[in-house]
């Protein structure tokens, strides 16, 4: 896990569309630092720097920890919730809750594939991974930024449960320890009827579109029918 952030805060006095704007184009955004046992009940409004927010969130994700200094008060917490402008991506609020660094809690983690299978490598088998994050729980501290799966030993075939994932010192799986997290599979065949369904026809060893087959169709029906008519007229 990533060391703690350091996160100046300034209290949060305007309320409203204008005051969040003018936040923004000072490099804050509007927060809410929620209560520890209560994180939809209210807490402390405050105004955050967007950039550190933001550069963390995209570099060591949503499990990172803040310590967040408001004035004389500071406190340990984590990102709960973010909104982000749904056209340009910038981030423009987001929530925090305290964290106890002595109890433990429950985190979603991603998952994240390394290594080659022989399954893929040697026998021609396709990598499916199934699972992109799991449940764990550990202490804050040791909340890690992303946990790995080896599939070095996977052979055509193989599946790995999440329950078979090592995991790092002091972090406990919560997510059912059956589920699959990757397996190697055959590669799909494409049958006839699904080339078919799909609108690809072959004609005389070359595979053409349904919508250029039909177009030549149309093309031959027309120097057919010339044809007719050039026949009946000479008659």
């Amino acid at each position: 896990m990533a060391d703690n952030v350091d996160l100046q805060a300034r209290a949060r006095e305007g309320r409203g569309k204008n005051d969040a704007r003018r936040l923004r184009a000072s490099g804050f955004i509007p927060a809410v630092l929620y209560s520890e046992s209560n994180e939809a009940g209210g807490g402390t409004v405050l105004a955050v720097p967007d950039k550190t927010v933001d550069y963390t969130l995209t570099h060591l994700g949503d499990n990172a920890l803040y310590d967040i200094t408001l004035g004389s008060d500071k406190s340990t917490a984590r990102v709960v919730d973010v909104q982000r402008d749904p056209v340009s991506g910038r981030l423009v609020h987001v929530d925090f809750i305290p964290v106890n660094m002595a109890e433990r809690i429950e985190v979603t983690v991603p998952l994240r594939v390394e290594g080659e299978a022989p399954g893929v490598a040697e026998e021609g088998g396709v990598l499916q991974q199934v699972a992109y994050e799991l449940q764990v729980e550990s202490l804050p501290g040791d909340i890690p930024q992303e946990i790995t799966v080896n599939v070095s030993n996977l052979q055509m075939g193989d599946n790995l449960t999440l329950g078979e994932i090592t995991l790092p010192d002091g972090v406990s799986l919560v997510s059912e320890p059956e589920e699959t997290a990757v397996t190697v599979v055959a590669p799909t065949e494409i049958t006839e009827e699904e080339i078919e369904a799909a609108g690809i026809v072959e004609e005389e060893g070359e595979v053409v579109e349904g919508e250029e087959a039909a177009a030549e169709d149309v093309e031959e029906g027309e120097e057919v029918a010339t044809e007719q008519s050039s026949e009946e007229e000479g008659e």
